[in-house]
């Protein structure tokens, strides 16, 4: 009898250590130092929930972001548990984005996925292989692209798209890219008047039949040098009754050289 408690207790501890290690985030990236982001007028002729929007995360002027280094923790749900990590963006306004994830359960690193959009094409190394040269790919990266401009808040009123107005609470990001323009409808809260989340119509795979709604939402924010910007974050595929991923921001370094064509953290 003493055998079956020790055993049970046995697979008792181990069961919480794995629950503890899956629900642990690993030591943060750390910190890059920012440069210098100057200030300009705020745009004009918005639609009045972007404008909106703007007054409250940035104030009177509009801090001008070019570059930017998004640094954070993360857990990612790809089959079974969400599994903890962390994550580093980089963004060049007009040029492309990197992004270097890893999966640590345990605090230690398990697999890590590499992402490029540059000039308007997407190439992906992920442990279950390579993809490149995927039209699909190219659109749904160019949309991952803008929906991350709310890290950049001057990238939102880049003159290469267009808000179209829509109601009180919500508008229309039109944006470029390489085989016609593409949209996200932006819905804000009436409240705080702050951007609740981005849907669109978006990719998931090559292969797919069709593209799935997508949606990545806003559930806290905080201020990096006096902007506002989201602190705690998700992104739901519209056939899946949870987030596939959520991200804990750490921070936002504005107006450095991020290293597109680079490798690693």
């Amino acid at each position: 009898m003493k055998g079956w408690i020790a055993a049970g207790a046995a697979v008792a501890a181990s069961a919480y250590a794995v629950r503890k290690g899956l629900r642990t985030m690993p030591a943060p990236y750390p910190e890059i130092p920012g440069g210098e982001v100057p200030r300009a007028p705020l745009p004009t002729g918005l639609p009045e929930p972007v404008a909106r929007y703007l007054e409250v995360v940035v104030g009177d002027s509009l801090p001008v972001t070019t570059s930017a280094v998004i640094t954070g923790r993360m857990t990612m749900r790809i089959a079974g548990p969400a599994l903890p990590g962390r994550f580093r963006f980089g963004h060049v306004v007009g040029e492309g984005y990197r992004h270097y994830m890893q999966i640590m359960p345990f605090g230690r690193a398990f697999a890590a996925g590499q992402e490029w959009y540059i000039d308007g094409h997407a190439r992906l190394d992920l442990p279950v292989g390579l993809v490149e040269n995927e039209p699909r790919i190219d659109r749904a990266a160019n949309l991952s692209m803008w929906g991350e401009y709310l890290w950049l808040p001057s990238a939102l009123v880049d003159p290469r798209a267009r808000w179209e107005p829509m109601d009180a609470v919500s508008a229309r990001l039109v944006v470029p890219q390489a085989d016609g323009p593409d949209s996200l409808v932006a819905y804000f809260d009436p409240e705080t008047g702050l951007l609740d989340r981005f849907e669109a119509m978006r990719w998931r795979d090559a292969g797919d039949p069709e593209p799935l709604r997508w949606v990545t939402r806003n559930h806290a924010w905080t201020r990096i040098e006096g902007i506002g910007v989201p602190a705690i974050s998700s992104v739901q595929w519209g056939d899946h009754d949870q987030p596939w991923l959520k991200l804990s921001l750490d921070h936002v370094a504005w107006n450095v050289d991020p290293d597109l064509r680079g490798s690693g953290a």
